[in-house]
């Protein structure tokens, strides 16, 4: 991963390029999760502090040409991400013993409520979906499940699952969009569909 590379990838992703930032994610997620999950010793939590992640990288986009080190910034990201999730288990720990708190940073605080709730909002999409769609949908986000899988597993062709993935996905990014004025990349709304 050299630093050149990332910095040509963060200045597309600044002008909203999303199969920039899928490389991105491709490039990161791995290395990323490893660190995270060693951290917080939880596999599932490293999974949602990594949507948030993404999730903030993408909300500030606009701001990432000048990002110096991506590498270092993505890395200072998670780990902050981290620390607040370990602040947070310390603080309910400690809730009976009326310790004082360490308060999070604001930043990721607004980050995870915002992460929660559009969780929230394309829960609502998938409940709006013609049941058959919703299942290929979830088999898909939630189950892992590859196009081949679910084309076997409900007994219908590829070209159905893949046509149901699309018509979803659009419908769900178009809800998205409506309900809060923001155009997320696919891959985030993948990522977000995957613990509602």
């Amino acid at each position: 991963m050299s630093l050149t590379e990332d910095r040509l990838l963060f200045s597309k992703i600044a002008g909203g390029d999303e199969t920039a930032f899928r490389l991105l994610y491709h490039r990161y997620n791995a290395v990323l999760l490893g660190s995270v999950t060693k951290l917080l010793k939880s596999g599932t939590a490293a999974e949602e502090v990594l949507q948030e992640v993404f999730l903030k990288v993408w909300l500030v986009r606009h701001t990432l040409g000048d990002i110096e080190n991506p590498g270092g910034w993505m890395y200072t990201l998670a780990s902050n991400y981290s620390l607040s999730v370990l602040r947070k288990h310390a603080r309910e720990r400690n809730r009976q013993d009326d310790v004082a708190e360490d308060i999070p940073d604001n930043e990721d605080v607004s980050a995870g409520i915002y992460a929660r709730e559009l969780q929230e909002l394309i829960k609502h999409a998938v409940e709006k979906l013609p049941a058959s769609r919703r299942e290929v949908f979830i088999l898909n986000t939630q189950d892992g499940k590859s196009r081949k899988e679910i084309a076997e597993a409900l007994d219908i062709s590829e070209h159905t699952v893949k046509n149901q993935l699309v018509t979803a996905r659009k419908f769900i990014r178009e809800y998205l969009e409506k309900q809060t004025g923001t155009r997320l990349p696919i891959l985030l709304i993948i990522l977000l569909s995957r613990f509602f």
